[in-house]
């Protein structure tokens, strides 16, 4: 059995997104060993402001483009074409509004804002407005990326991703190995930026004529997708305040440096969500298509293959991040950094892992056409969840920052879930609930006792930490095979007996 394009797509995204795990701390190491605490805070900092700033002029557009060229790629190429003409005018026009006021906001940011250590005021708002201006790229980037992922050729978004991802962190080592400073790093950032955006728009030539990538306006197009666009707008900008929530509240609260390092964990923790974000990028497209076709029977199916394959297969993925988290962190770091951020670390993975169950519904109720029921859920949590996080990071610093996180998704169970299950799947919410409360009962259960035997040795040596998640993980495993559904297991099989006709040599 040939690989599906849904397969094809998951596997591009899972290794794409492993290689810029990667490649993330290599370069971080080295800003940290080289040019300080608040040299890496500054970074983050500004990528922190960049994602909330791109968040707010996002409009949904990039949920649109997937899921209209996911639907009318083969049959209205025209359609198509002004689509990504209209909305690449919005993103252009938004970047030079936000460009602007990066530069002008810098030096009330550093003055106002963040507390420095290390570093001048004006060498930060310097790297402020370098860094600020050409991370916004990423703002029009999203928009190219899109279309590879409603065409599901999302080999071509890894690729590209990985690559620049590459060379924008080994030009960051080359640099500081010759001496290079915070500014020299800061105008690498700008090439890399640039080279980027550049061979994503090169790479959609293959589907696309030029005249697709001039801006311009068509209003019918606006008007046909104004409504999906706004809901898709209002989960993208409130999805991103509670994401950004805890840093940009820290920020204030905490020094520089802490931040610097918080950013860096969060960040090396959300990259762990390979899998959860590689099967909903590659899910959204697929069933969009399925749902123009009006095959509800085939999309249930998919979705319970999809949510099992993500529930159960993230856990080894999640449940990994305690037991590297010291010596990981204490070698990119050192050992007192790495010891302060394993609880808020461990936090993180646990709310990393909630939001990833939650993946596959919410892609469903995208493609759907019901983005407005994650959206008022977001909104909600504005009232509730946001004020906590301040709370919590107030008298708990970074452990409470990374509780927040989990927080938030605990609401989005109580809420978005059974909306979600009644409108959207059509399942009883007390089947969904139970099936999730299952799999957390298993992974506490082997993950916890895993963690019991590490503290039994008393010791964190490599060794002992391998056993135990080893142990761990086989156990889960095993217990996750008896409780998967039929359809996942069925789809598991065949792609077994298809690996071992490919690859006879597995059967010596």
């Amino acid at each position: 059995m040939p690989l599906s394009r849904l397969s094809k797509n998951i596997i591009y995204n899972f290794f794409g997104q492993g290689l810029l795990l990667v490649l993330g701390f290599i370069a971080v190491r080295y800003i940290f060993k080289q040019l300080g605490e608040d040299a890496l805070g500054i970074i983050y900092f500004t990528l922190t402001i960049n994602a909330v700033l791109c968040a707010v002029l996002e409009m949904g557009i990039c949920s649109t483009i997937i899921r209209e060229v996911a639907a009318h790629f083969d049959n209205q190429l025209g359609y198509v074409r002004d689509l990504i003409r209209s909305f690449s005018s919005f993103y252009w026009i938004a970047y030079v509004l936000l460009a602007a006021v990066i530069y002008f906001g810098a030096p009330i940011l550093i003055d106002k804002w963040i507390t420095l250590k290390t570093i001048d005021a004006g060498m930060a708002t310097q790297v402020l407005r370098i860094m600020g201006i050409s991370s916004l790229l990423a703002l029009p980037r999203s928009l190219y990326a899109s279309l590879f992922r409603g065409l599901q050729r999302m080999e071509f978004n890894n690729i590209i991703d990985v690559a620049s991802s590459a060379l924008q962190q080994l030009g960051i080592i080359v640099i500081l190995a010759f001496g290079g400073g915070l500014l020299a790093v800061a105008y690498w950032f700008v090439i890399s930026f640039g080279i980027g955006i550049l061979s994503y728009i090169l790479a959609a030539r293959r589907f696309f004529p030029w005249k697709a990538f001039v801006p311009g306006y068509c209003p019918v197009v606006v008007a046909r997708n104004l409504r999906y666009s706004f809901g898709a707008m209002s989960i993208s900008l409130l999805s991103m305040i509670h994401m950004q929530s805890d840093k940009i509240i820290m920020s204030k609260l905490l020094p520089l440096s802490l931040f610097g390092f918080y950013g860096f964990a969060y960040s090396a923790v959300s990259k762990t969500t390979l899998l959860t974000s590689a099967v909903a990028q590659a899910a959204f497209p697929s069933f969009s298509s399925i749902f123009k076709t009006g095959d509800r029977d085939n999309m249930m199916s998919q979705y319970r293959k999809l949510h099992d394959l993500i529930c159960f297969g993230a856990v080894p993925f999640f449940g990994v991040i305690p037991f590297v988290a010291l010596p990981v962190f204490g070698f990119v770091f050192n050992p007192d950094i790495a010891r302060m951020l394993l609880v808020p670390i461990t936090f993180l993975a646990l709310g990393f892992y909630m939001n990833g169950t939650l993946n596959v519904p919410y892609v469903f109720s995208l493609a759907a056409g019901k983005p407005e029921v994650s959206a008022k859920s977001n909104f909600l949590a504005l009232f509730i969840v946001l004020p906590a996080t301040g709370l919590l990071i107030y008298f708990f610093g970074l452990s409470g920052a990374g509780f927040s996180w989990v927080l938030y998704n605990l609401f989005s169970y109580l809420y978005a879930v059974p909306i979600i299950c009644s409108e959207c799947l059509l399942l009883p919410v007390r089947e969904w609930y139970t099936h999730i409360f299952k799999i957390f009962v298993v992974a506490t259960l082997t993950y916890g006792i895993g963690w019991i035997f590490v503290e039994f040795m008393g010791s964190y040596s490599i060794v002992s930490l391998v056993l135990a998640y080893t142990g761990a993980t086989i156990v889960f495993l095993v217990c996750a095979y008896f409780m998967i559904s039929k359809e996942l297991r069925e789809t598991l099989f065949e792609y077994l007996k298809f690996i071992k006709i490919k690859f006879p040599i597995l059967n010596k």
